[in-house]
């Protein structure tokens, strides 16, 4: 008797894998506009001279790891 449904039921299943599967592509980000997006604004940046992981910066100041005075980067 489970021989009889056996075509239904993987049909079934595989129809069912499709449609869900497909459901979060769809969806795409919003763009944003706006003058935000279209204009690049150029921060400086600081960082180690001797190039320290996690000195990065957005302002002067002195390096976390080492202590040495963060250098201006454009």
């Amino acid at each position: 008797m489970f021989s009889a449904f056996r075509p239904f039921l993987f049909s079934a299943l595989g129809a069912a894998t499709l449609c869900l599967s497909s459901c979060g592509e769809s969806q795409k980000p919003a763009a944003t506009t706006g003058p935000a997006a279209t204009t690049p604004v150029a921060e400086a940046r600081y960082e180690c001279p001797m190039g320290c992981a996690g000195s990065q910066a957005d302002k002067p100041g002195k390096c976390p790891t080492c202590g040495m005075e963060l250098e201006k980067k454009s």
